[in-house]
């Protein structure tokens, strides 16, 4: 591959070259539900409380059981 011969070519990618790197501003600006890639809907707190609570109650039988 070419990364043997130039051994900076990975850091060429990450670092980019000196300039303007600006991004263009909309005209207007853009609402936040409009912008958001992903939806809020509450799902992973209750998966992530329901998930602590299982462990919780299985460490809790462990230490019971050992």
């Amino acid at each position: 591959m070419s990364d043997r011969q130039d051994p900076n070519v990975r850091e060429q990618v990450i670092e980019p070259k000196p300039g303007h790197h600006d991004a263009p501003m909309p005209d207007k600006p853009i609402g936040t539900q409009q912008v958001r890639q992903g939806e809020t809907s509450g799902r992973v707190r209750w998966v992530l409380g329901v998930s602590l609570l299982l462990v919780i109650i299985l460490f809790i039988l462990a230490y019971v059981v050992a």
